[in-house]
């Protein structure tokens, strides 16, 4: 009930258009009601058997009565209706009044016209009533599909902001297939117990009311018995939703793994080509689609047993209906009349389509249950990465950075970084080298502040990080990485992400400083070239040397460099390189590098080993003391020929 009332809560955003849906909701319920229920005089004051001397008597009746005529006498029923309000309108026992007089209006009416006449006007008035009622139901659902549409909207919308604002780990801790299930898929699910849903439970639930009152209005007996029937029916349908809700939640669960699958097979497609791996990768997939098949059937079987269920015990109500009043109007001593009782057999019938769609709408909203618990379970998980209530503003870095006593270890995981204690002044260029694991990328995602430490600080200019806004220190910083990521969008608009106010003369000053203009103007739309997903359209360099372009837009102050060369080749790291040194200028730079050419030019060097700073220097300092870094340097720093090349 909890998540029910969640999602319907998105609704006060509109709740004007709900006001006008309701109106029509009342007006589809009621013109439904009175529509039928002109059933009785038809039958019972209308088709009576007339004698010959009637009939022919009627017969100029039923060639000039005209549509006008009929009008007429409607409009003068609806005035002695009203007058006949009005005036009992404060009397003690008023309605029974107000039955009395109109009653006696339609038996002047009736004594006035003939019955071919009455037939015709209760017809035209039928076929007015039916129009109304139609398009009142055809403006509600329009307006409460339209709200629907909002709602959903408006969910995934939070959800969205929701997953911007997670911290690095949430990511790690959850699959990216997974995540943008929840976000299509359970999203979309959810429809299935959002306002339009409501309303239908509503609508239908006004019906079955207006036709349970014009049978009770008939026969107390019949109703009771009708009554007795439908309980165990609403038991049944409701353990069936309950078995609905728990394969729903497994049917989602493994539509996010085959998602999951098809999401890192199209995003590894050059491994899997490369190492011959298709037919492994189809067996994969095809196997937990055929799970996720299984799982759907289940919930199908499931589902589609409601309506038949419901029909097939709404037929044996009515079944039973018939025989026993039948058996009324066939009993000369019961005042139940032919017209009365299909008056309820109508009523009746028609409450039976309502009560099906009830059972159907609880069914989709256990179903839509199931995806609210997944898709708020996202929405709802605890963001720790967040700015303070008194977090500052910062726009320059003035000073320093200094990392004290920090320890730091993910929730699953032994200590990461330990003990780790340094000074970085501005204007400095300084390498972190060290072998795998030893903790380099995961102190640079703290300086960013994607985790924070778990012991000890980090601060700049004497503020902890965790003081400052996350907007603002991250606008400090840039990043070029190994893996560059560039969006499925033109070359323009990958150069100046994070800079949208940025000039095309801008772009192009930067994609100069980067040696990226002259590739990017022998593509074939220039820097309108869309680059396709994660950059595919273009070489390793050229995407290196476009990230170096973003940076360099930005204008950040302090710069992080996380192996940004290490992938390429000597032309491209000749490019890249000289791009790099550009941008190194009158900047802070950090850089993670397995190329001794790329930290040449830095002044310190630290050297980590298994999560703790082991040595500090400068090149020819940290090679005289014959240690880790020596050691680093004889394996990787030097290539079989004995010259300096890579890290």
């Amino acid at each position: 009930m909890r998540l029910y009332l969640r999602v319907l809560s998105y609704v006060k955003k509109v709740w004007p258009n709900i006001i006008l849906g309701l109106v029509f909701l009342v007006l589809y319920a009621s013109f439904s009601g009175v529509s039928i229920g002109m059933v009785y005089p038809v039958v019972d004051e209308v088709f009576v058997k007339q004698t010959e001397e009637e009939w022919e008597a009627d017969k100029e009746g039923r060639s000039k009565v005209t549509l006008t005529y009929i009008f007429q006498q409607t409009g003068w029923l609806v005035d002695e209706t009203i007058r006949a309000v009005k005036n009992n309108w404060h009397e003690k026992d008023k309605f029974d009044k107000i039955k009395e007089d109109v009653k006696a209006s339609l038996a002047d009416f009736a004594q006035r016209n003939s019955k071919s006449t009455i037939l015709k006007l209760l017809l035209v008035l039928a076929a007015i009533l039916f129009l109304i009622r139609n398009v009142s139901m055809y403006m509600q659902q329009i307006i409460f599909r339209q709200i629907e549409e909002k709602v959903i909207m408006f969910i995934r919308n939070d959800f969205y902001q929701a997953i911007l604002k997670k911290p690095l780990g949430f990511f790690h801790n959850h699959k990216l297939g997974e995540v943008i299930s929840r976000a299509v898929n359970d999203v979309r699910m959810i429809r299935g117990m959002t306002l339009n849903s409501t309303t239908n439970l509503i609508r239908n639930f006004l019906l079955v009311m207006v036709y349970v009152i014009m049978m009770v209005s008939v026969s107390v007996n019949m109703s009771l018995m009708t009554l007795l029937v439908v309980i165990p029916i609403s038991v049944t349908v409701s353990l069936i939703a309950n078995a609905l809700k728990r394969r729903s939640r497994k049917v989602q669960r493994k539509f996010a793994d085959i998602t999951s699958i098809l999401q890192e097979t199209i995003m590894n497609i050059r491994i899997v080509f490369t190492f011959a791996m298709g037919n492994y990768e189809r067996a994969r997939f095809l196997k937990e689609n055929r799970k996720f098949y299984k799982k759907s059937i289940k919930l199908m079987r499931t589902g589609e047993i409601v309506t038949p269920f419901t029909e097939f015990m709404s037929i044996m109500i009515t079944l039973v209906i018939i025989w026993y009043g039948g058996l009324l109007v066939l009993d000369p001593s019961n005042a139940m009349t032919a017209g009365k009782f299909s008056l309820f057999l109508v009523a009746l019938l028609a409450s039976l389509h309502p009560i099906k769609q009830i059972a159907k709408v609880y069914s989709e909203v256990n179903k839509g249950l199931a995806a609210a618990e997944r898709v708020f379970e996202v929405i709802d998980e605890p963001v720790n990465i967040i700015d303070k209530p008194d977090a500052k503003s910062v726009g320059a870095f003035r000073d320093k950075i200094e990392i004290k006593d920090m320890t730091f270890k993910y929730p699953t995981s032994d200590d990461v970084l330990q003990d780790i204690n340094f000074t970085i002044q501005k204007g400095e260029a300084i390498a972190f080298v060290g072998p795998s694991g030893s903790g380099k990328s995961t102190l640079m995602d703290l300086l960013l502040r994607f985790y924070d430490p778990t012991e000890g600080s980090i601060t700049i200019d004497g503020v902890d990080l965790r003081d400052y806004k996350l907007d603002d220190l991250r606008n400090l910083m840039g990043m070029v990485t190994q893996e560059v990521i560039l969006f499925d969008d033109t070359i323009a608009h990958n150069i100046s992400y994070g800079r949208q106010d940025a000039s095309m003369e801008d772009i192009i000053n930067a994609a100069k400083a980067a040696n990226a203009h002259n590739f990017i103007l022998e593509l074939d739309k220039g820097y309108d070239t869309i680059i396709g997903e994660r950059g595919a359209k273009l070489s390793g360099g050229q995407k290196q040397r476009i990230a170096i372009a973003r940076a360099i837009l930005k204008n950040p102050q302090i710069l992080i460099f996380d192996e940004a060369t290490s992938s390429l080749d000597g032309e491209s790291e000749y490019l890249v390189q000289e791009a790099i040194y550009r941008l190194m200028k009158d900047r802070t730079t950090l850089i993670i590098a397995h190329r001794l050419s790329t930290i040449r030019n830095c002044g310190r060097i630290v050297v980590l080993e298994r999560g703790k700073i082991v040595e500090e220097g400068s090149h020819e300092e940290l090679i005289k003391l014959e240690k880790v870094y020596k050691k680093l340097y004889d394996i990787q720093f030097r290539d079989f020929n004995g010259n300096d090349n890579e890290i």
